[in-house]
C-alpha cells in the first residue's frame, strides 16, 4: 500500500495536506529513538550545552575526534552491580559516543552534528527485534558497527 492509498483511510485537512504534499513516513525503532537521544545529550556535554552531572570526561584524539573515556567498574563488584553498571547512563552513552567516526563527533553546532547524524546513522538498519523471529543482533547502534567492523554483512 503507498502512501497515497494509505491517506485515503483519513478524512479532512489532514489527508489533503498529507496527499497534497506527499510526506513519507520515517519512524524510528523505539531503541533507535532512544540511543540517537542519549548521543545528542552527549554532545550537549560534551560542548557545554547541558551539565556533565555524570562527570564524563572527552579527550581529542588526533585520528578519531572527540571522544570520552570510559569509566571502569571495580573488580571485585557483585554480579547485579556490574549488570546496572554496564546498562547506566554514563556507560552506555560513552559507549554509543565512542562508535561515532570523527566527521560526526567534531560537528560545530547541534543542528550540524544532528544532520551528519542522521546521514550516519541512515547507513545502519533498523530492524527491531520481533517476538518469536530471529534477528541478526540486538539492533543497537553499538551491535551494528561491531558486525561492520567485524566484516559481517548489513542489509538495508
Amino acid at each position: 500500500m503507498n502512501m497515497i492509498e494509505q491517506t485515503a483511510m483519513f478524512h479532512g485537512p489532514m489527508a489533503q495536506a498529507m496527499q497534497s504534499e506527499k510526506l513519507e513516513m520515517f519512524l524510528l525503532a523505539h531503541q533507535r529513538r532512544r540511543e540517537r537521544y542519549t548521543i545528542v545529550q552527549i554532545w550537549k556535554i560534551c560542548n557545554d550545552a547541558s551539565p556533565n552531572s555524570t562527570d564524563i570526561r572527552f579527550y581529542r584524539h588526533q585520528r578519531l575526534g572527540i571522544k570520552a573515556e570510559v569509566p571502569s567498574l571495580y573488580t571485585g563488584a557483585q554480579k547485579s552491580m556490574s549488570t546496572k553498571f554496564f546498562n547506566s547512563f554514563g556507560i552506555r552513552a560513552t559507549r554509543l559516543w565512542n562508535a561515532l567516526p570523527k566527521e560526526v563527533n567534531t560537528a560545530e553546532t547541534l543542528d550540524t552534528f544532528k544532520v551528519v547524524l542522521g546521514r550516519w546513522l541512515d547507513q545502519y538498519p533498523d530492524c527491531p527485534p520481533v517476538k518469536g523471529y530471529r534477528t541478526q543482533n540486538g539492533n543497537s547502534i553499538l551491535d551494528w558497527v561491531i558486525a561492520r567492523r567485524k566484516g559481517d554483512v548489513i542489509n538495508n
